[in-house]
């Protein structure tokens, strides 16, 4: 299969030989600016280590070359030739999409590793969820909601993760009727939503948080209110998720601040927020934080003339 030529105007036209006046043009600018940015210190092209460092810590949490491609808008035979060692040098502004990748990328579309989508499918076992409950809420058929449990799949769908993950956020606040995967769940060991932290469930090195006797929801009305109040009250995920909602939304306390609270990872809390938001956007609501955060640093006097 032949590559395709470059249009005329281009300095790749002028490097497979044409000598038309535009490319020309085109090839003298192109050299002119590789001199300029090489005096100026950003040089066009730059050693590959950092790129194929970075691409090699993708990998290792499951990614493959298309994947990284897709998400860094490189090509994935670029990102194959760096992760081989066969490139020494990368362009500038390839590197920079190649480390614009977050380690913890969400990718759209191919396999992912499974870690997370077990755990979640078993916390919901260890609730007493039915299997076709599960799958029915995940929009996937009760095969997968059992292989998923038996840990029978190393990589999933992105499609089907998703689905789990739209399961665990609608199940995971209730308890289920299905004695059977409950006392399923007990027999394995697994344990349920709140053992653990939605930061970490995905993390194939994190552990549940079961060195301790989990305590039991308090029962009764208005639980979330008691416990701004200041009444010892224990959080069920639904009460948790309705102070945490207050708090976000008529203090100015930090993000920080709430998750220390809550005894929640600053990430998980303001993910737990945003989900808040979304939810509440698409049942045609808005929350919003409505009070006044002050600016840590002081007011000049014209700014102060300006805002009188």
């Amino acid at each position: 299969m032949s590559r395709r030529i470059s249009p005329h105007g281009t300095a790749n036209r002028y490097a497979y030989g044409c000598r038309c006046q535009p490319c020309t043009k085109a090839a003298t600018r192109a050299d002119a600016e590789r001199k300029l940015a090489r005096l100026s210190g950003k040089p066009r092209s730059v050693p590959a280590d950092a790129s194929v460092a970075h691409v090699r810590s993708l990998t290792e949490r499951g990614l493959t070359t298309w994947q990284i491609g897709r998400e860094s808008g490189v090509e994935p035979s670029t990102v194959r030739r760096l992760l081989s060692g066969q490139q020494k040098t990368v362009w500038s502004r390839t590197a920079d999409k190649i480390l614009s990748v977050p380690l913890d990328v969400r990718v759209s579309l191919g396999d992912v590793p499974s870690v997370g989508a077990v755990r979640r499918v078993r916390a919901l076992y260890a609730l007493g969820h039915f299997n076709y409950e599960i799958a029915s809420a995940a929009g996937t058929s009760r095969d997968t909601v059992c292989a998923l449990a038996g840990g029978r799949w190393p990589t999933i769908k992105v499609a089907v993760d998703d689905g789990v993950r739209a399961a665990y956020d609608r199940l995971s606040m209730s308890t289920g009727q299905s004695a059977k995967t409950r006392l399923w769940a007990q027999r394995n060991g697994w344990v349920p939503p709140l053992a653990w932290d939605d930061e970490t469930i995905d993390d194939p090195d994190a552990v549940p948080h079961t060195d301790v006797v989990e305590p039991v929801a308090t029962e009764g009305r208005n639980v979330a209110a008691r416990w701004l109040m200041g009444e010892s009250v224990v959080l069920d995920r639904q009460a948790r998720d309705e102070v945490l909602q207050h708090l976000f939304e008529w203090t100015n306390s930090t993000t920080e601040e709430i998750a220390a609270r809550l005894e929640m990872t600053p990430g998980a809390a303001d993910r737990q927020w945003h989900r808040i938001k979304k939810q509440a956007a698409a049942e045609g609501r808005r929350v919003w934080r409505r009070v006044f955060v002050p600016r840590e640093r002081q007011i000049n006097q014209t700014e102060m003339e300006e805002a009188a």
